[in-house]
């Protein structure tokens, strides 16, 4: 018995030292021993709007033991006023250890300034250099030990800041590979998943005048031919060094290869805006229909979805029952009844009840409890996993912090406010969390990109047939690819918008709707139901709709979220709205699969729907 206890009194004493050396670590982390000494944009220094962003912080220990602590980013307003709510990832370093962070901030403005900071002094504190703007990225990816470094007319990017979860990669438009890039695991996986949602991969000679040969983790880029996919992605082999590119000559094979000539290009953009300009049915031009708008139509639906709506009809009696039992009542009372007790018991008896009632029917939402609305687009990576981008209302009750969580890894968040003031918050990476102080009867927006692995199946083609003009027959078997029975779905088919209707497993095409254009359908719709010169804007017969109620109200949000599901930003690309002549994009909306749904206590009442986006072979 001596001997087992003796163990016991060790374990613990040890268990105690342990702890209390931690927590005496912990608090020893002093911030004057941390520096932020390289910081670096995107991936070649500048970065488009609109977007998640790498942003790159190499972070230095001087001192001697580990240090443990939290680098906040906040973005700002001429140096003082913050802006959004503060991005904070916690790090770790051991002595004297040099180490590089990556944050994933949502860039809105090239006006704005941006700041680090660990800890609450002066020394605690780093000022970013400002952001340039531009457009998606293609960089020369390097070695940064190499023993020497040629020239060429590329924007570099070292390879230990690519990001290390596809989630990060939105800014990233092409990739230059000369040499093997020493990508293991978490990065080479976020190329793939990147390549699968439309990246491109340039390859060219070494310094050897060969193509570089790919490990395992890397293998998907080794074949031999000259141009090949990837999902929706391009790979293309060009038999060149770096150094041979002239700035034109990189323009055409590269930059600009996704056209086939400048003239096209221009052609392809004149036809964009004019039918951006011009509606169909002749009303007229709209000016506000040149530019797409990535958050504002879903926050708009979103807000108006998570509305607390008080019973007014209850009010109105209660308020015509109070009256009617102050006069006739309480006056009959007391006018006619020498017992004055009655009057003053039924008067004040009926101000009490009354108050009550107006108390209970006058609260927020008829005594509802906080809700949030939620919609997504999940865009699939081929093996059950999604890449998937979010937006978020949170509609507050009762004032107070509250905190909410996404499912997935490489989290990356935004409250997307160009000049609000949030007292906030958003911790990304894996199981990412938000928590905000709310005003009694507010809301907050949320936007957020994640990757989410399930087990769901892949749709599959099961018929199709077409003529010259459009697609006749299509079939698609949906076994077990959905938790729920889908919404609403739709079919992209060489640059046409194709109805399906869901029959049992399978999704065919509907016989009521005449596809349409991709360009017309993603037309957002007349503000106040009025064009330019007030006049009245009738819906075509075929676009007349049966009021939504429940979770079928989410299909008015499909317009906008196939819109950005392709990357529009600020206006409608034709460029990035191009998909492969054989490939199907089939669009399926359904409510939020378990393991998609938002994770909060603070919000009891949770809806949301998803849209799941697909490319099959035609």
């Amino acid at each position: 018995m001596r001997l087992p206890f003796q163990f016991s009194l060790a374990f613990i004493a040890v268990s105690a030292f342990m702890t209390d050396a931690v927590e005496l670590h912990a608090q020893d982390s002093d911030p004057d021993l941390l520096i932020v000494s390289e910081t670096a944009w995107g991936f070649d220094g500048r970065v488009p709007l609109h977007r998640f962003v790498p942003l790159s912080v190499q972070v230095k220990n001087l001192g001697a033991t580990p240090w443990l602590g939290t680098l906040n980013l906040t973005r700002v307003l001429s140096g003082s006023r913050q802006l959004g709510a503060t991005l904070a990832i916690n790090i770790s370093l051991q002595g004297d250890e040099t180490r590089w962070f990556q944050f994933t901030p949502y860039v809105i403005d090239d006006m704005e300034d941006w700041e680090l900071r660990w800890g609450d002094g002066e020394n605690h504190f780093f000022q970013l250099p400002p952001v340039i703007k531009s457009d998606r990225s293609t960089v020369l990816v390097y070695n940064t030990d190499a023993v020497s470094q040629e020239t060429t007319i590329f924007k570099r990017m070292p390879e230990e800041r690519f990001p290390t979860s596809v989630t990060g990669t939105d800014g990233l438009r092409g990739v230059i590979l000369n040499d093997v890039p020493f990508w293991q695991g978490a990065r080479a996986k976020a190329l793939h998943d990147w390549i699968i949602l439309g990246g491109r991969v340039y390859i060219l000679h070494d310094s050897d005048q060969e193509f570089p040969r790919f490990p395992v983790a890397l293998s998907f880029l080794n074949s031999e031919q000259q141009r090949f996919r990837i999902g929706a992605g391009v790979v293309k082999r060009i038999p060149r060094e770096p150094s041979d590119f002239s700035l034109d000559e990189a323009r055409v094979e590269i930059f600009n290869d996704d056209w086939s000539t400048i003239e096209q290009r221009r052609k392809e953009v004149r036809q964009t805006a004019l039918s951006q300009q011009y509606n169909s049915s002749g009303y007229g031009y709209v000016g506000w229909n040149t530019v797409w708008s990535k958050h504002y139509d879903l926050f708009k639906d979103l807000s108006e979805l998570s509305k607390f709506k008080r019973h007014w009809w209850l009010i109105y009696i209660s308020v015509f029952a109070y009256l009617a039992t102050l006069y006739p009542g309480c006056y009959i009372i007391g006018t006619q009844q020498k017992n004055v007790s009655q009057f003053y018991g039924l008067f004040l008896s009926s101000v009490c009840f009354f108050a009550l009632i107006f108390s209970l029917l006058g609260q927020v939402g008829g005594r509802s409890e906080n809700r949030v609305r939620s919609v997504a687009i999940a865009r699939s990576l081929g093996d059950g996993s999604f890449d998937v981008t979010g937006w978020t209302m949170l509609a507050n009750i009762f004032a107070g912090d509250q905190t909410i969580s996404h499912p997935g890894s490489g989290i990356a968040y935004t409250t997307t406010q160009e000049a609000k003031i949030i007292h906030g918050t958003m911790n990304p990476g894996t199981g990412g969390e938000v928590t905000i102080n709310m005003l009694p009867d507010s809301k907050q927006t949320l936007h957020y990109r994640s990757k989410i692995r399930t087990n769901l199946a892949l749709p599959k083609v099961i018929s199709s047939n077409s003529d010259e003009t459009r697609i006749r027959v299509l079939s698609i078997e949906i076994t077990n690819a959905f938790e729920e029975e889908p919404l609403y779905a739709l079919a992209l088919i060489q640059g046409m918008i194709y109805e399906l209707e869901t029959k049992g497993n399978f999704l065919e095409l509907s016989t009521k709707k005449q596809p349409k254009r991709l360009s017309t359908f993603l037309q957002r719709p007349y503000e106040f139901g009025r064009n330019l010169w007030w006049g009245t804007v009738k819906p075509d017969e075929d676009e007349e709709e049966e009021e939504l109620v429940g979770l079928k109200q989410y299909i008015k949000l499909v317009r906008p979220l196939i819109g950005n599901s392709f990357g529009l930003s600020e206006e409608i690309d034709p460029r990035i709205m191009k998909i492969d002549l054989r490939t199907i994009r089939l669009f399926v909306l359904t409510t939020a699969p378990l393991n998609m749904q938002v994770e909060t206590e603070d919000f009891p009442d949770r809806e949301g729907a998803v849209l799941f986006t697909y490319d099959l072979k035609l």
